[in-house]
């Protein structure tokens, strides 16, 4: 056996993993932030289109 050993063990295969997932979960993340952006501007434009229009959400 050498000192070095270079096959990979399942730990380091379970870190790899986890990075995996961890950058994964960070681009699932941004995704629905942008999509929850997308959405407010939607409801503001809309909200400004009804205003514009003479209706009022006040009343």
């Amino acid at each position: 056996m050498d000192a070095i050993e270079t096959t990979a063990s399942p730990r380091d295969a379970d870190g790899r993993d986890a990075l995996q997932r961890d950058a994964e979960t960070v681009a699932l993340w941004l995704a629905l932030d942008a999509d929850r952006r997308a959405r407010d501007e939607r409801t503001e434009r809309l909200r400004a289109m009804r205003l514009i229009g003479g209706e009022d959400d006040s009343a």
